[in-house]
């Protein structure tokens, strides 16, 4: 059976109690035996020799005076060599003491019995109502000498107080135990709450409530708990919406792919439309190739985002080089590039780099309008440099530049299927923009157009 928190709680507790307790009780044993017991001895001694002064000075018969002498708060016990014998001041539980003693304590010596008792603990020591645990001194009565063995009377000292003391003692221990139950419970409560909504997350219940508000760790770790929910709750809302999208990015082209290869299949078809047919597949298979790089290369951010391999490169060349690429395509579409560069080294992943200007000059291409014109700028300040990257295309000042960099993002659906992308080019290049600690951000150009600006430091 799993033992809750709470019993774990109230066992510790007990246990912490049960071992200071005993180990409270031997330091003030050990203290009693090295610091106490002997000026307890002595003290009683000097108790003892004023009784013995007192029957000295008194004139009353024996007897009565010891049982005055008892009456006081101790227990005496005397001994005379004509073989009298008798306690006062109440029975001993132990008397029995050696004659050798007695007969030293009547040859006029004095018996430190405190002092020597055995070193027992604290109770059966001080509070030992044996005849051996007293002190004895000597003393003459009648022209007889006499042994005066001498405690104090415990029994009589703490008759009533003793009962208080218990009580006291005991009330302390049962409000000790109430409240310690308490409090277990009030700290135990919260931790049930995070226990139940913590069991909800886990089975995909991301709003569940959790209603614990406190200043303490208990508090911070309920605070982690809801953060913990939120950002669960919208990575599940993301892999949804990814999954859609994935699912509709991959199925468009392999439906397509499907089709053309089962008319393929049933023959009959011309040379024209045969090529046709062959490339339309071609483009499909490689559009899925393109999505399927894209996501590993997300993947491979997501799962870290140290794996940028830098160096220092030239900036400008790289810029021509990838301008070069994509010659032929902006003849095609009839697009002018203006181009201002200077030469610029700079500290980063080449191979990254180049994707993202690949990406960028690629969507001005992409969405200009032909003829038209792209302005490609590069700029070097003290720390960091710039470039820029400005279109005629269809920017206007309602486009939703801050969208752009999520993934499968496409601002007008209904063309999706006319302009090749997968809406995942933009979110890539923010994430090795991001990797290189730049800044990535989108301007609207009048009268119409967009210039995208990236922010880079130099080392």
């Amino acid at each position: 059976m799993m033992k809750t928190l709470y019993s774990k709680f109230v066992w510790m507790t007990l246990l912490i109690m049960i071992a200071s307790g005993t180990l409270g009780f031997m330091v003030v044993n050990t203290y009693y035996h090295h610091n106490l017991k002997e000026k307890n001895d002595e003290k009683n001694v000097l108790v003892a020799r004023s009784i013995v002064e007192s029957i000295n000075m008194s004139n009353s018969e024996l007897d009565p005076l010891l049982h005055s002498l008892g009456n006081t708060g101790y227990q005496l016990y005397v001994v005379g060599e004509n073989g009298f014998k008798r306690a006062y001041g109440g029975e001993f539980r132990v008397q029995k003491i050696d004659q050798t003693i007695v007969e030293s304590v009547l040859s006029g010596e004095t018996y430190h019995g405190m002092r020597e008792f055995p070193k027992e603990t604290f109770i059966t020591g001080y509070f030992s109502n044996e005849l051996t645990n007293t002190v004895g001194v000597p003393f003459t009565y009648g022209g007889e000498n006499y042994a005066l063995f001498q405690r104090p009377n415990i029994k009589f000292l703490f008759n009533e107080i003793h009962l208080l003391l218990g009580g006291l003692v005991a009330i302390m221990i049962i409000l000790s135990v109430i409240a310690m139950l308490v409090v277990a419970k009030i700290m135990v409560v919260p931790l049930t709450k995070l226990t139940i909504a913590t069991n909800k997350i886990a089975n995909e219940d991301f709003q569940a409530e959790l209603p614990v508000y406190q200043r303490d760790e208990i508090g911070q770790l309920a605070d982690s708990v809801r953060n913990m929910a939120k950002q669960l709750d919208a990575t599940d809302r993301y892999k949804k919406e990814f999954i859609s999208r994935v699912s509709h990015d991959f199925q468009t082209p392999l439906l397509n792919i499907q089709g053309y290869a089962h008319l393929l299949k049933e023959g009959d078809l011309n040379p024209i439309d045969h090529l046709k047919y062959v490339t339309i597949i071609q483009q499909e298979s490689k559009r899925l190739s393109n999505v399927m790089k894209q996501l590993l290369v997300l993947t491979s951010f997501d799962q870290a985002h140290s794996l940028t391999k830098k160096e220092f490169f030239s900036l400008d060349i790289q810029l021509k080089q990838v301008i070069q690429k994509f010659r032929w395509l902006l003849d095609e579409k009839e697009i002018s590039i203006n181009i201002k560069l200077r030469p610029v080294i700079i500290y980063g992943d080449s191979e990254m780099l180049e994707y993202v200007w690949e990406n960028i000059i690629s969507n001005a291409i992409k969405y200009n309008h032909s003829p038209g014109e792209i302005h490609i700028a590069l700029e070097e300040r003290e720390e960091f440099v710039t470039v820029t990257v400005q279109d005629t295309g269809s920017g206007s000042k309602h486009t939703k530049y801050n969208q752009w960099t999520e993934r499968f993002y496409r601002e007008d659906e209904a063309r999706s299927t006319q302009i090749e992308g997968s809406g995942l080019g933009l979110a890539i290049v923010q994430e090795v923009i991001q990797s290189h600690e730049g800044i990535l951000s989108f301007e609207s150009v009048v009268p119409h157009g967009t210039k995208v600006i990236i922010q880079l430091n130099k080392l």
